[in-house]
């Protein structure tokens, strides 16, 4: 990815701050307690107060027939929005043991995680900022940008296109925080759970699902039916975000491109960033195992760890 386009990337995201801590408010429906083969928003939430795009990737079916465990690989979007309860919920019915956070530096100082009783924090950043221009646009030349601004400069300079999953996973910085993420999940203690986030749990946080579904052999159609479930967590909140930006004259596909940088997700992002990995590793597992360092006896116990 360019340089020019991480700032972007930063300065969009820096709409996040603006926006979207009312945003995740919505409250989710309970989940089943029983194994589910259909994929829905009740079969794979975590029944959440406040904290926004809270679900599991539990029950989901691998292709020799073992099911993910439940209440173990949580996902979110930033839980600086989780309420007591929801904290509480996360520490003492699913026992997480690590909060795995994808964002940038100045995301994770503007809106820091909740510091929970025996839960680490872990900081795996996917954007290489280091890589960023001095003479490129900066996060505090936004601050005097309104919404609307700040994301057009998004679409302008093609931040927002179907492309930008591969440069996530195509930079350094990107293997090395999705090679600690599977670190973690390899270190994991039994009967505890990881919960991965980045800023609206559907970009970063979507690879990552991506990543360690494809690990377990889920396939392909699963892992994008998860991947677009953040269309139904936040179809309210994307209802808003349209109504907002209806007043700008948009064309249909320029509105989907707002709304890919906001909390609405694209099936394209997801599939040409497969379809890269297949490209260049033969494989999602090839890229696993070249470029984030992963043997064939981790894949084995993170099958052992996290399927039944």
């Amino acid at each position: 990815m360019k340089r020019s386009l991480l700032a972007i990337f930063i300065l969009v995201c820096s709409v996040f701050l603006v926006i979207s801590c009312a945003s995740n408010n919505n409250k989710t429906m309970p989940k089943g307690k029983t194994m589910q083969t259909s994929i829905t928003k009740e079969s794979q939430t975590l029944i959440m107060e406040t904290l926004g795009n809270a679900r599991e990737l539990g029950g989901y079916v691998s292709q020799d027939g073992r099911k993910v465990k439940r209440g173990i690989l949580l996902r979110s979007a930033k839980p600086i929005n989780a309420s007591p309860a929801d904290l509480d919920r996360l520490k003492n019915e699913y026992h997480l043991h690590i909060i795995t956070d994808f964002r940038m530096s100045y995301e994770r100082e503007a809106e820091p995680n909740p510091e929970i009783d025996g839960v680490t924090n872990v900081w795996c950043p996917i954007i290489d900022e280091d890589m960023i221009s001095a003479n490129v646009s900066s996060p505090d030349s936004a601050k005097s940008m309104n919404t609307f601004e700040r994301l057009k400069i998004a679409v302008d300079r093609g931040i927002v296109t179907d492309k930008m999953y591969v440069g996530f996973l195509s930079m350094d910085q990107g293997k090395k925080g999705y090679s600690a993420f599977f670190r973690q999940l390899l270190a994991l203690p039994e009967g505890k759970s990881l919960l991965f986030h980045c800023t609206q749990g559907k970009d970063r946080t979507g690879l990552g699902a991506m990543l360690i579904l494809s690990a377990l052999d889920v396939d392909e159609e699963t892992i994008m039916q998860d991947y677009l479930l953040t269309n139904i967590f936040n179809a309210n909140l994307i209802e808003r975000e349209k109504q907002m930006l209806s007043q700008y004259n948009l064309s249909d596909s320029e509105m989907q491109k707002y709304l890919s940088v906001m909390d609405q997700v694209d099936s394209r992002y997801m599939q040409n960033a497969i379809d890269y990995l297949k490209a260049n590793y033969g494989s999602v597992k090839g890229y696993i195992t070249k470029e984030l360092g992963l043997t064939e006896n981790d894949i084995s116990i993170l099958k052992d760890k996290f399927l039944y």
